[in-house]
């Protein structure tokens, strides 16, 4: 039993040996499918630049291998953690792997008179039953590939200080899965992405097709509910978001507290606030409808190009409380609308080729392919035949990168 063969596979109380001991920079640990229970591996040695090391599972007929918890939502604080990743490390790569019911799947603290990770890849990591899926500090050069998370009682993927050079890719949060019963279990402010100011600000993210959903808590006694699909913090700095989707969030599906972020082909779809901006930032061929307000502002300068705000009970644009800037529509289409703009700031609205059918002007019909509360973001339904030059078009989308 040496680990040189399925036939020879080595046990799971192997794995913290096998891959902090046994294994060089390049060699792969090829996890069988199944089952491991109360599995908790912690990494810390590293591979090298040209040869990292590799911890990949394998469906040999059973599925992936699940890391399997006994964490329980109620009490939500209290269980193990499946993967940490200790100060220092480099160069590894986790893919096809599946944890199940732990407090925490992911977790590199911060590091304190350490050295920052590096160069680490989780690709096809799927975590679900957890208070948190990914909570990671001080990771730079740090890629994300199809990771799905899902069932967590407070945050998906959290960043928490240090991170710089992130790219996530096909990531998808789903707090509650519409499960109403789910919902009132999870906990205060529930959010799916959550880039943090716990300390050294996070730099230069990259969000790539990424989806975030119904992060609810309805039973919030405060005054004002939250719960948010993509956050980010003020000190942050180079956040992009491309063509990511934030659907069916009690507050904001994008709240924004960066300056100087830059949203394309995105879509927020069911939220109480599309858009968040709080500072300065662009949006360029994004939509947003089925809500309360579409993009709010508490600062500005902002402009959204050739978007479209739909189906908003109070307004397209909100400038709030510290908006003193304008927010500039440029080749926009708002339909369906209360008003354009709602003003409780100095911030103003300058509109350019922007097209409104509100209720002042009901006759004006933007021809949508397929309009739907419950669209998901993807395809062509809210492209407008009769506005090809304004708003958001989901060619132009695709065409994104």
């Amino acid at each position: 039993m040496d680990g040189g063969s399925w036939e020879h596979a080595l046990d799971q109380d192997a794995l913290g040996r096998v891959v902090n001991e046994m294994m060089r920079p390049g060699d792969r640990l090829f996890l069988g499918g199944g089952i491991y229970s109360d599995a908790a591996l912690v990494i810390s040695k590293s591979g090298s630049p040209r040869l990292p090391k590799t911890i990949v599972g394998v469906d040999r007929g059973e599925g992936l291998a699940v890391f399997s918890g006994r964490w329980s939502v109620q009490p939500p604080t209290q269980g193990a953690t499946a993967l940490r990743i200790e100060s220092g490390v480099s160069h590894v790569i986790i893919e096809g792997l599946r944890i199940k019911g732990y407090v925490t799947g992911v977790q590199a603290a911060a590091v304190i008179g350490g050295t920052p990770r590096s160069h680490l890849v989780f690709s096809d990591a799927d975590i679900e039953q957890m208070r948190h899926g990914f909570y990671l500090a001080d990771c730079d050069d740090l890629q994300l590939k199809d990771c799905d998370l899902k069932r967590y009682s407070k945050y998906a993927f959290r960043f928490d200080q240090g991170c710089d050079r992130v790219t996530i890719q096909k990531c998808a949060a789903d707090c509650a899965e519409g499960d109403a019963g789910w919902e009132k279990k999870t906990e205060l402010f529930p959010f799916g992405f959550l880039i943090n100011d716990g300390g050294a600000p996070n730099t230069a993210f990259l969000f790539e097709d990424c989806l975030s959903r119904n992060n609810l808590m309805p039973l919030q006694t405060t005054s004002y509910k939250n719960g948010d699909g993509f956050v980010v913090k003020e000190n942050a700095s180079d956040m992009a978001f491309v063509r990511c989707r934030a659907l069916r969030n009690q507050d904001g599906g994008f709240d924004l507290k960066v300056r100087d972020v830059h949203l394309t082909g995105c879509g927020a779809i069911g939220n109480s606030m599309g858009y968040r901006v709080w500072n300065t930032g662009t949006l360029a061929n994004c939509f947003a409808g089925w809500g309360e307000t579409g993009l709010w502002s508490n600062g500005g300068p902002i402009t959204a190009n050739r978007s479209t705000f739909h189906a908003q009970k109070d307004a397209a644009v909100l400038t709030d409380d510290g908006a003193t800037l304008p927010v500039t529509l440029n080749a926009c289409l708002i339909s369906d609308t209360a008003q354009l703009h709602r003003q409780t700031a100095r911030g103003g609205v300058m509109a350019n080729a922007t097209a409104f059918s509100g209720h002042e002007q009901p006759d004006i019909d933007p021809a949508y392919l397929h309009p739907d509360p419950a669209w998901d973001g993807l395809g062509d339904a809210m492209d407008s035949g009769a506005y090809p030059d304004k708003g958001f078009h989901s060619d132009l989308r695709n065409k994104t990168r």
